[in-house]
C-alpha cells in the first residue's frame, strides 16, 4: 500500500521518500513514532545523533535529511510535526540500510566484486529495535564488527581534519635525495611528513633543509606505510605518494570502509583472507593472525575477482590441467619462438578425434602453422619441480576456476607489486599453507613425505575452510594506516559513486 495522511500536507517529491518501507511503520495515518505531544523522545534524539555521526563513517548526513530535520520545528507547528516524524523515518530506514550492507551496490560500482551481501530489511530491523530497552544500542550493533572497521572509521576522522587544515602543498619533482643531501624540497618533505608524525618538526630551523639520519628513518616508514620499497631514498615514486592530497586519501579511506560494510559480518572461525590490493594471505583463527604470507595475483588484463568460496581439498604433486585461452595467448608463442618448449617443461599434448581425447608427440605438429584463432589441442603439465603450479594445490570451487598454489618462480615475491599471474593466487608459503588448512593440529611431515614421492595425491579438508579474496586499497597493520597502489582502478570507479 502507499503511503497516505489524509487531511495533512503531504511529503514532496523531491525529499526521495520511500513511501513503501514507511507503509509498514506507520499502520495508522495519524501515528507518531518520534514524537510525544510533539516534544522529541529519546529514540527521536537518539536517531538525530546516529544520523549526525554517519559522517564519521563517511557518509553524508543529507543524504538522510539531516538537513531538513534541522530546519523543521515539530513542537511548534503540527503539520511540521508530521513531515518531522514520516522525514526522520525515512531517514533512518536509508542510514541503517547503508550502514548493515553498504550504501553503493557492489554489482554496478564495482563489478568484479562476487562475494555475496547479506539480505537485510531495513523496515524490520527498524521495528524491532523501537520495541527494545535499549534502541541506542540497537543502532549501533549495524556497525560492522570487522577489526579494521573502527580504526579505519578513525583515520577517516583523522584525515577529514587534515582537509579542513587545508592539507599538504605539493612536492617539486627533483633528482634522487638520500641521508647526507642538502635541498631545499627537504624542508617540504619535513612539512608534508609532520602531517602524520609531529615530531619531526621538532628540529632546528638551520637543518630543515638537511636529509638526517632521522628524516631517513620516517621516510622509511612513510614508504613501508604506502607499499613501496623501504630504502629511505626519496625518489619519483615517493614524491608521488606524498603528493596524493588529503583529500582523496580520505576518499581512499571512505571506499574501503564500504567494501567492509559489503563484507558478513560472520566470516567463521577460522578463515584465509586474501588482499589483492596490497598482496598479501592471512590466515585466521579466532580472531588471530596465524599466517601471513605473501601472495602474486592476476595482471591488470586478466585482474583476481573478489569473491569468497570454500577450501575443499588440497593437490600435492599437481598436474596443469591448462585453460584453453592460456595454452592459445601465452604458451603456444613460447612454443613457436623456442621449438621444444612443450618437451622440456613436461607438457603433453592431446587432440580430439571422433570426440576421443588422445594424445601426440609434440613434435607430430607443425606449430608455426597453428594460429591462436585455431588451436584443437589440450595441454598437461606433469607434476615435477617445473610445473608452474609448484608442489601444492588448494581447491576452493568458484565460477572463475581460480585456486591458489604453489610456483617455482620464488624471485617474483620479492616484487613490490605482484600482479604478475593470470588470475589464479600464487602464494609464498604452501606448505604452511596447507598444514593450517588441513587441520588445526596437522603437521608438515606427512606433507613433505609425498611432495618427496613426486606422486600425484589429493586430500581432502576434513572442514571446508572459507576463502576471502578482497580488495582493499586501504587496511590496518598494527595502530597504522596502509595504503596501497589501486592497481585495478577499482577505486577509481568506485569514486564516481561515492
Amino acid at each position: 500500500m502507499a503511503y497516505q495522511r489524509s487531511n495533512e500536507p503531504q511529503p514532496q517529491s523531491d525529499y526521495d521518500i520511500d513511501t513503501a518501507s514507511l507503509a509498514s511503520l506507520y499502520p495508522h495515518p495519524a501515528d507518531y513514532l518520534w514524537l510525544d505531544k510533539q516534544q522529541l523522545t529519546d529514540q527521536a534524539t537518539y536517531a538525530l545523533e546516529y544520523i549526525a555521526d554517519s559522517a564519521s563513517h563517511g557518509f553524508n548526513p543529507d543524504n538522510y535529511h539531516f538537513d531538513l530535520l534541522q530546519q523543521l520545528e515539530p513542537e511548534l507547528n503540527k503539520s511540521e510535526a508530521h513531515l518531522f516524524d514520516l522525514i526522520l523515518s525515512d531517514g533512518l530506514l536509508k542510514l541503517i540500510r547503508d550502514m548493515a550492507v553498504g550504501r553503493l551496490d557492489p554489482n554496478i560500482v564495482d563489478p568484479k566484486w562476487s562475494i555475496p551481501r547479506a539480505s537485510f530489511n531495513a523496515a524490520a530491523f527498524l521495528q524491532h529495535a523501537l520495541l527494545t530497552n535499549d534502541f541506542k544500542a540497537s543502532l549501533n550493533s549495524l556497525i560492522p564488527v570487522s577489526q579494521q572497521y573502527p580504526q579505519l572509521k578513525a583515520a577517516a576522522v583523522r584525515y577529514q581534519h587534515y582537509v579542513e587544515l587545508g592539507g599538504w602543498r605539493k612536492i617539486h619533482a627533483t633528482s634522487l635525495l638520500r641521508a647526507g643531501d642538502e635541498h631545499n624540497n627537504i624542508s617540504a618533505i619535513r612539512d608534508r611528513l609532520s602531517f602524520e608524525d609531529d615530531s619531526i618538526n621538532k628540529v632546528r630551523p638551520s637543518i630543515r633543509n638537511y636529509f638526517d639520519k632521522d628524516l631517513e628513518q620516517l621516510v622509511k616508514q612513510f614508504q613501508r606505510r604506502h607499499s613501496l620499497v623501504a630504502d629511505g631514498i626519496i625518489g619519483p615514486a615517493t614524491i608521488r605518494a606524498m603528493n596524493v592530497s588529503a583529500a582523496d586519501r580520505l576518499q581512499q579511506i571512505n571506499i574501503n570502509l564500504e567494501r567492509l560494510r559489503w563484507l558478513p559480518d560472520d566470516l567463521g572461525d577460522r578463515y584465509i583472507m586474501v588482499n589483492l590490493a596490497n598482496y598479501r594471505l592471512t590466515a585466521i583463527e579466532d580472531d588471530q593472525v596465524k599466517l601471513d604470507m605473501r601472495v602474486i595475483v592476476g595482471k591488470t588484463k586478466r585482474s583476481t575477482p573478489s569473491f569468497s568460496s570454500q577450501m575443499t581439498h588440497i593437490v600435492l604433486n599437481p598436474k596443469w590441467y591448462v585453460p584453453n585461452k592460456l595454452a592459445r595467448m601465452d604458451l603456444l608463442p613460447r612454443q613457436q619462438a623456442s621449438p621444444g618448449y612443450f618437451e622440456r617443461y613436461n607438457f603433453r599434448v592431446f587432440n580430439y578425434e571422433d570426440g576421443n581425447k588422445t594424445e601426440i608427440s609434440p613434435d607430430s605438429v607443425d606449430w608455426q602453422a597453428v594460429s591462436k584463432q585455431h588451436f584443437p589441442y589440450s595441454l598437461v603439465q606433469d607434476q615435477g619441480k617445473k610445473n608452474a603450479l609448484g608442489q601444492l594445490k588448494f581447491i576452493l570451487p568458484n565460477p572463475w576456476k581460480i585456486y591458489l598454489h604453489d610456483t617455482p618462480s620464488k624471485s617474483l615475491f620479492n616484487q613490490s607489486l605482484r600482479n604478475f599471474s593470470s588470475g589464479c593466487i600464487r602464494v609464498e608459503n604452501p606448505l604452511a599453507l596447507a598444514s593450517f588448512s588441513l587441520s588445526r593440529n596437522s603437521r608438515q611431515q606427512p606433507l613433505l613425505d609425498i611432495i618427496s614421492s613426486n606422486e600425484n595425491y589429493s586430500a581432502k579438508l576434513e572442514q571446508p575452510l572459507s576463502v576471502y579474496a578482497i580488495y582493499a586499497t586501504v587496511w590496518l597493520n598494527g595502530n597504522e594506516v596502509m595504503f596501497s597502489p589501486d592497481s585495478y582502478r577499482r577505486d577509481q570507479r568506485m569514486a564516481k559513486y561515492l
